[in-house]
């Protein structure tokens, strides 16, 4: 509120007394929006439709953006095959920017400099009905991780890769651009990270929805040991999978 009085102060005229034009309340009017913007409503869903919701919403978005799919070759190379739609054309410049509405920006696709993998997570986890207090809107990872993994709700619940076998409707989530994370369930805030949701499970693949992956939302498959763990797979350095407890 400091900053706004500021500006205001500065549209005071001096001159024969004091006066301020005509237009002031209505900028004043203005400034007051701007500084008290909200993030868009959200509308909760029944617990029992919340795991569905999620697996529909991510599919939805694979969709819109041309199914594009991700996965490695027998020598470990990265294939994609269909190559779908990207952030910086005009359909995925569009779709992407309703992502940043839902945490409260105002960028698109064209912003290339933003990852917008966390706020393409928050747009499903808000769209799919999950209560703001568990998964906060983001352009974090860290931030929405910490809140469900500390959220009394019992509607979420944190495992090192290792030691829990995912299912659809999970996160799994590792760290970008060498970042450290000591502990999978002890998040630091602000930690560089990507997370994608588990959309489907084989006996020795998973196969997960992510935003912001090769520039579109895509879907990646991977292998899964024969416990139908994620362990050390070597596509990423996955430390956490967070396990979707709804029904």
């Amino acid at each position: 509120m400091r900053r706004l009085s500021a500006k205001l102060n500065h549209l005071v005229v001096w001159g024969q007394g004091m006066h301020v034009f005509r237009f002031l309340p209505r900028l004043i009017f203005t400034l007051l929006l701007a500084a008290c913007a909200s993030l868009p409503p959200r509308n909760l869903a029944p617990p029992a439709d919340i795991r569905g919701n999620i697996l529909h919403l991510a599919d939805q978005e694979w969709q819109a953006f041309g199914r594009q799919m991700i996965y490695r070759a027998t020598d470990r190379h990265e294939i994609i095959d269909p190559v779908g739609v990207w952030e910086d054309d005009r359909r995925g410049a569009g779709l992407v920017a309703k992502y940043w509405r839902s945490v409260g920006e105002d960028w698109t696709g064209l912003d290339g400099d933003k990852p917008w993998s966390a706020a393409f997570i928050s747009w499903v986890m808000a769209e799919a009905g999950v209560p703001a207090g568990e998964m906060p809107a983001s352009a974090t990872h860290a931030s929405y991780l910490r809140a469900a993994i500390s959220a009394d709700s019992n509607h979420w619940r944190a495992h090192p890769p290792a030691d829990y076998a995912p299912r659809p409707g999970d996160l799994i989530c590792a760290t970008r651009a060498g970042q450290k994370v000591a502990r999978f369930d002890d998040i630091p805030l602000g930690a560089t990270l990507h997370c994608d949701i588990v959309v489907g499970v084989a006996p020795g693949l998973l196969e997960s929805i992510g935003g912001n992956v090769r520039n579109s939302v895509s879907k990646s498959e991977r292998k899964l040991g024969p416990d139908g763990r994620l362990g050390t797979n070597g596509d990423r350095p996955w430390f956490l999978v967070l396990e979707n407890l709804y029904p």
